[in-house]
């Protein structure tokens, strides 16, 4: 009888032997549209052309230069346009090659899954198998396949450039030319016409060859993009709360100093805590807590993170997204004292411990708390641009406090459970869809499941709250800082 495992395995081939197909099938349709695309390309390219022969096959020869006096404006546009859509043509023509690059690749990684679990001798492996089996392969800059068809995409695109440079600057100069060449005018009288004209033709020439340049720095900037940037980041998002310190036990006795109530931290198996009963805890009980400066500040940090973090950042650069949602001081609007208690607060903490910097207008805001006037503005009118949150200030101080390395801290906004792209809260949800964040640390069941759908892993930070939750397959619970390393160092 086939046990589960069995069964999954079995499924997961069918699985891939479909995808394998279907993406063999879509490789090959990238490939007819992009040789579609450039047949088109070069019929419209040439439609301008063609239309200048049949007016000097069919026109008198002395008429000519009026003709093309007459319709200099029109072609200079046609020209112009031409230019510009080729090129706008090429980047949608590479980034076809890149898809089906892409698809290549894939169907590279299903092979080599196959022919790791075959039990054939690796030598007639070798023997029958021609094409790779490599994710890795085919690179994205083929200079070898593709250059060629980068340059022919500019050269026709510079050709017309060219003529719309020189139609639009100087026109008679053309006209004569054309002239010549369609008089079949003598030798001499060619060459002393273009020895006349070399100081355009330089110019023209360096016009060509620079956007010919464009064409394939735009080729090199798609490939290099696709290869290091494409459906991934080297961004690690981090929930603080749970995942960075220790806020069970650091409530639970801020509990029984300010209420009197005394909760055991590891009995703590729902969050929020006034939706289990059993626990005692009212809502308001968790706003006292909550709304307590000393709740912030002296929050007991997880020993075994900072120095993981920066090994994460220094080691495998990663960037470091912090995450947290603190909507405090609540129910007391400006100007109330438990807020310019706050005020002080964070302004204190500034005056001893400055912020890292994280560019001019953050730093700008922060200095905003030592001044005693923007403050009192802020508070008297409203002014929110002026000043960090209070909570904001007291969190990065923190930070700094418990030597935490971070490149960029998001104090959510809105709601911090909605996860819908229709929402556009500022919350963990759309930011890492917005930023394409590849790994998040969470000590939340439900949020974890929800980021499971947007980065590639989750580590789920063992919390008695998130024990028995169900989780989808690349949610993978931790233990500590240290068990997330190791796994980043694993998959790396």
């Amino acid at each position: 009888m086939k046990t589960n495992h069995t069964l999954a395995a079995e499924d997961f081939n069918r699985y891939l032997l479909a995808e394998y197909q279907n993406i063999a099938e879509a490789h090959f349709r990238t490939i007819a549209a992009i040789s579609s695309f450039f047949r088109y390309y070069l019929l419209i390219t040439g439609l301008p052309v063609t239309l200048i022969g049949v007016l000097i096959g069919f026109s008198p020869k002395e008429d000519l230069p009026r003709i093309f006096s007459s319709l200099s404006t029109l072609t200079s546009g046609l020209f112009f346009v031409i230019s510009i859509v080729g090129f706008l043509v090429l980047l949608y023509v590479i980034n076809l090659r890149m898809d089906a690059l892409l698809y290549a690749r894939t169907v590279n990684g299903i092979r080599k899954y196959f022919y790791d679990r075959s039990e054939i001798d690796i030598d007639a492996k070798l023997r029958t198998r021609v094409l790779p089996q490599s994710p890795f392969l085919p690179g994205y800059t083929e200079g070898r396949y593709f250059l060629p068809v980068v340059i022919s995409f500019g050269c026709f695109n510079a050709f017309y450039l060219v003529l719309f440079v020189t139609s639009a600057s100087n026109q008679s100069s053309i006209i004569e030319l054309v002239a010549y060449i369609s008089l079949k005018i003598q030798p001499v009288a060619w060459l002393v016409a273009v020895l006349n004209e070399i100081p355009l033709l330089a110019w023209l020439g360096a016009i060509f060859l620079v956007y010919v340049s464009v064409h394939i720095a735009a080729w090199l900037a798609y490939s290099r993009y696709r290869e290091h940037a494409y459906l991934k980041s080297y961004v690690l998002g981090v929930d603080i709360d749970g995942v960075l310190n220790r806020h069970r036990h650091h409530f639970c006795d801020l509990l029984k100093e300010i209420t009197g109530k005394t909760l055991d931290p590891d009995k703590i198996t729902t969050i929020p805590l006034h939706e289990d009963p059993s626990l005692g805890v009212s809502r308001e009980d968790e706003k006292q807590v909550f709304n307590d400066i000393r709740y912030w500040i002296k929050m007991p940090r997880l020993d075994d993170a900072p120095d993981n973090l920066r090994k994460l950042r220094n080691m495998f650069k990663l960037k470091i997204y912090l995450f947290t949602y603190r909507p405090w001081p609540s129910d007391e609007k400006p100007p109330g004292a438990a807020y310019k208690k706050w005020i002080a607060c964070a302004s204190e903490c500034l005056k001893d411990k400055p912020l890292p910097s994280q560019g001019p207008l953050r730093t700008l805001r922060s200095v905003a708390y030592k001044i005693p006037y923007l403050n009192l503005a802020r508070l008297k009118y409203g002014i929110w641009r002026f000043a960090l949150e209070p909570v904001d200030v007291m969190t990065r101080c923190w930070l700094s406090e418990n030597g935490i390395e971070y490149d960029k801290l998001i104090i959510e906004r809105g709601s911090e459970d909605v996860s819908d792209p229709q929402g556009e809260f500022r919350n963990r949800f759309y930011i890492s869809r917005k930023q394409k964040l590849r790994f998040f640390a969470e000590d939340d069941a439900e949020k974890a499941s929800k980021l499971a759908y947007i980065c590639d892993i989750v580590f789920l930070l063992k919390q008695p709250y998130n024990e028995d939750k169900d989780i989808p397959g690349n949610v993978v619970r931790v233990n500590t800082w240290e068990d997330i390393y190791k796994w980043i160092r694993k998959i790396s």
